[in-house]
């Protein structure tokens, strides 16, 4: 296989923990990802399964600066994909590739923010866990989040206040779910200095894009919104996916 064009490490599994029915927790040593940045949620990196020559990408769950202890969650959804298909069987023991974090990866916590209103699937759920656990006393979020029932809902610590709002999903005849813009359209307009932060299917993220900008008047430059799949394509090349 070709070698991508940057560097690649080898990763042996350490715990495999199942979080929820359809959300596998992978721990490795992360001690190889010496440009990790502490303190900084939403940085993610490339996985390569057994058998792949194309890396997927995926959001750090959590990383521990001093054990090196890197977390990385995986959406169960059967063979449909050669990573959930691999994370489903994967083990204590087993080998797989990643890559270092990408340089422009990560959410940066602003200092002075306080007020911020997430919307994502669970496709986003380590990157909002890892913004959530990130946040000081002050900050004050709402937060959608839509899954596929109660059993995928999780507990997630922070010591802002939180309150999060955890949506069924409801699919129409060709599978797609309209909960999240549903949600985001009840609501009133968000305080002004709000930080938005948006990472879904492709297309749920665009309309919500669209809401928060026409309908909001968000400033674009607190406005964060990512496509972290698109329906129908193996490997959406938008910021990242959590396959």
């Amino acid at each position: 296989m070709a070698r991508p064009p940057y560097s690649l490490f080898d990763v042996v599994v350490e715990q495999v923990v199942l979080v929820t029915p359809h959300m596998k927790r992978i721990t490795i040593d992360g001690s190889c990802l010496s440009p990790f940045r502490d303190g900084l949620p939403t940085q993610w990196l490339k996985v390569f399964v057994p058998g792949t020559s194309t890396g997927r990408a995926y959001t750090v769950r959590r990383f521990d600066p001093v054990s090196k202890k890197l977390e990385l969650d995986f959406v169960l959804h059967g063979d449909n994909g050669p990573a959930s298909a691999w994370a489903s069987r994967v083990k204590p023991g087993d080998t797989f590739k990643i890559s270092g974090t990408h340089p422009r990866s990560g959410f940066c916590i602003e200092p002075g923010a306080t007020h911020y209103l997430l919307f994502g699937d669970e496709t986003a759920l380590p990157a909002i866990a890892g913004i959530l656990e990130s946040l000081p006393s002050n900050a004050r979020v709402y937060g959608f989040i839509e899954v596929a029932d109660a059993d995928e809902e999780q507990t997630i610590q922070s010591a802002a206040s939180v309150n999060l709002v955890w949506l069924h999903r409801k699919s129409d005849a060709n599978g797609m779910s309209s909960r999240l813009v549903d949600a985001a359209s009840a609501i009133t307009r968000p305080y002004q200095n709000t930080i938005i932060w948006i990472a879904a299917e492709s297309t749920v993220v665009a309309a919500l894009r669209r809401l928060a900008i026409s309908e909001w008047g968000a400033d674009r430059s607190r406005l964060h919104a990512a496509g972290y799949w698109k329906r129908g394509e193996a490997n959406h090349r938008d910021a990242h996916a959590n396959p």
